[in-house]
C-alpha cells in the first residue's frame, strides 16, 4: 500500500468529541465484563414516539411515495404549528414564517448561516449545549461565551449582556435550558427580546425543552410573543419523545423565510418525509406526552429528595427540562475525575459539567432523569451507598 500523503488529513473544524461519550464508551467497556451501569448522562427520553404515530406514518407509506415535500416542510404542518402557538401562547405566528428544519440542531445552523457572516459575534451564556459551541465556531462566526449567576439560576439577565466586551450581534438563551433545567421568566425573556430588537442583536430563542415544565412558578413562554425579528428553534425531540426522527422546526421574521429556505435546500434538500407525517398526529396526543412529563416530574423529585444528603446539595432549580446541575467542587476539585469515580465505583454515569462550560464546568455535574423511574431510584440509591 502507498504511503499516505500528508497533505490527505481531516479538517478540525468543529471535531470537538465530547467527554461524556468518552465516558460512555468506558461504561460500556465496563458492561462488557458483566457490570451493570445505569446511564444518567444522556439527554434523550427513554420512551419512543406517540403511541399511533408509527401505524399513521405506515398508513402513509401505503398510499403514496412519502416522497420530498418543500425545503421549508409541509404546509399542513406548519398550518398545525401555527395553530398550537396560539392555542399555548396566544401567539401569532404565520404558517409561512415556520420551517420545518432537519432537527432542532438544523434549524440552529440555518439560523447561524443565515443571520451572521463570518466574524461577526454571537453571544452564549455559560453554561451551554456544548454542541452550539463549537457548530457557531465551524461556520466562522466567532462565539462569546459569558458567564451568568447561581443566583439567576445560571440564565442570562442584561446585566450580563452589558458586561460582554465589545459589541455582539447575536444571542442564544435556552429555556428550558441545558444543562441547567432551568428557566427564564416570561418578564425577563420579553424584556431580553426587547433589549436585543432594540440594539439590532439578533435574538436566538432555543425553546426544545418546552412541554416538559413542572409548576406555575416560571411558566413558560416563547419569544415569539415578544418580538417578530425573534428566532424561535424548537424540536420534536424531547416533548415529543421523537429523538431519532430528526426533526425540528423554526419560526423565522418574514423576510428571511425565502433565504432560509433556500439555505435548507441547498444544505438538505427538505426534512424528512416520514417524521413530518409522524409529528403531525404527535401534536395532539398531549395527554400521552403530559404522562411522560408526569414520570420526569417524579424521577426529579427523587433525585431532589436523595442526593442533597449525600452532598449534591448545590443546583439550579429544575423547574423544566429533565436535568439536574448539581455543583461539586466540595466533593472533588474536577468534575471529570469525580464522573469517573462514580462509575467505577457506583456504577453510575453522569455528564461532567467540563462539556457545557470551560472556564467553571469542572466543578459541575449534570444528571438526566429522562429514564424510567426504577433506574432512576437505582442510581440515586447506589451514590448514596456510594457517598455514603
Amino acid at each position: 500500500m502507498a504511503t499516505r500523503s500528508p497533505r490527505f488529513k481531516p479538517s478540525h473544524r468543529g471535531a470537538h468529541p465530547s467527554i461524556a461519550e468518552k465516558l460512555a464508551a468506558k461504561a460500556r467497556a465496563r458492561e462488557e465484563t458483566g457490570e451493570n451501569v445505569l446511564y444518567l448522562q444522556v439527554g434523550q427520553p427513554s420512551t419512543g414516539a406517540p403511541a399511533g404515530v408509527i401505524d399513521a406514518v405506515n398508513r402513509a407509506g401505503a398510499r403514496s411515495p412519502m416522497g420530498y415535500s418543500g425545503a421549508a416542510g409541509m404546509p399542513e404542518l406548519q398550518e398545525r404549528l401555527s395553530r398550537q402557538y396560539r392555542d399555548l401562547y396566544g401567539a401569532e405566528v404565520d404558517p409561512a414564517r415556520i420551517v420545518i428544519t432537519f432537527g432542532a440542531s438544523g434549524a440552529m445552523l440555518l439560523a447561524i448561516i443565515g443571520c451572521f457572516d463570518v466574524g461577526q459575534r454571537v453571544a452564549l451564556p455559560q453554561p451551554f449545549y456544548y454542541g452550539y459551541r463549537h457548530a457557531i465556531a465551524t461556520l466562522g462566526v466567532e462565539c462569546v461565551l459569558f458567564e451568568t449567576s447561581m443566583e439567576n439560576d445560571l440564565q442570562p439577565t442584561i446585566a450580563d449582556l452589558e458586561a460582554i466586551e465589545g459589541e455582539i450581534d447575536g444571542l442564544i438563551v435556552a429555556s428550558p435550558g441545558n444543562p441547567t433545567g432551568s428557566m427564564v421568566s416570561p418578564a425577563r425573556l420579553k424584556e431580553l427580546s426587547e433589549y436585543c430588537e432594540k440594539r439590532g442583536i439578533r435574538f436566538i430563542s432555543d425553546e426544545i425543552y418546552h412541554g416538559i415544565v413542572f409548576d406555575d412558578e416560571k411558566p413558560q413562554a416563547t419569544a415569539a410573543s415578544y418580538s417578530d425579528e425573534a428566532i424561535v428553534v424548537n424540536s420534536f425531540s424531547k416533548y415529543y419523545s421523537m429523538a431519532g426522527w430528526r426533526l425540528g422546526w423554526m419560526v423565522v421574521p418574514d423576510y428571511l423565510v425565502e433565504p432560509v429556505s433556500s439555505l435548507a435546500h441547498n444544505l438538505y434538500l427538505c426534512p424528512p418525509a416520514p417524521a413530518q407525517i409522524g409529528a403531525l398526529h404527535a401534536i395532539d396526543c398531549r395527554e400521552e406526552l403530559d404522562q411522560h412529563v408526569e414520570r420526569y416530574r417524579r424521577n426529579r423529585d427523587i433525585m431532589l429528595k436523595g442526593l442533597p444528603p449525600v452532598g449534591f446539595d448545590r443546583f439550579t432549580s429544575p423547574h423544566g427540562a429533565f436535568y439536574l446541575y448539581c455543583h461539586v467542587e466540595h466533593l472533588h476539585k474536577d468534575s471529570v475525575e469525580f464522573c469517573v469515580d462514580m462509575l467505577e465505583n457506583a456504577n453510575v454515569l453522569a455528564a461532567p459539567g467540563s462539556d457545557f462550560c470551560p472556564t467553571s464546568g469542572q466543578h459541575y455535574v449534570r444528571f438526566s432523569y429522562a429514564g424510567a423511574t426504577d433506574q432512576v431510584e437505582e442510581a440515586v440509591h447506589r451514590i448514596a451507598r456510594w457517598r455514603g
